[in-house]
């Protein structure tokens, strides 16, 4: 999760729950932090579109060595 920091001041928090951090104003903040100024009402969620993944083909098809048959042989 990605958010930008919307509050006028800027936001401060601990994620770890021992050093205070300061974030500016309009910063892109991401994982707990940005969790934490979202449900706080200090940032604003950024929404990340899915991401699109092309399926190709195989570029070719290998034949198996060994016995192959032949039409009209047995």
């Amino acid at each position: 999760m990605q958010a930008k920091i919307t509050a006028t001041y800027g936001y401060k928090c601990a994620p770890d729950g021992h050093t205070v951090l300061n974030f500016a104003n309009g910063q892109i903040v991401s994982g707990k932090v940005a969790e934490m100024a979202v449900e706080d009402g200090a940032a604003e969620a950024i929404e990340i579109g899915p991401v699109e993944t092309k399926i190709a083909p195989p570029s070719e098809t290998k034949v198996r060595k060994g016995k192959q048959s032949v039409a009209g042989q047995r």
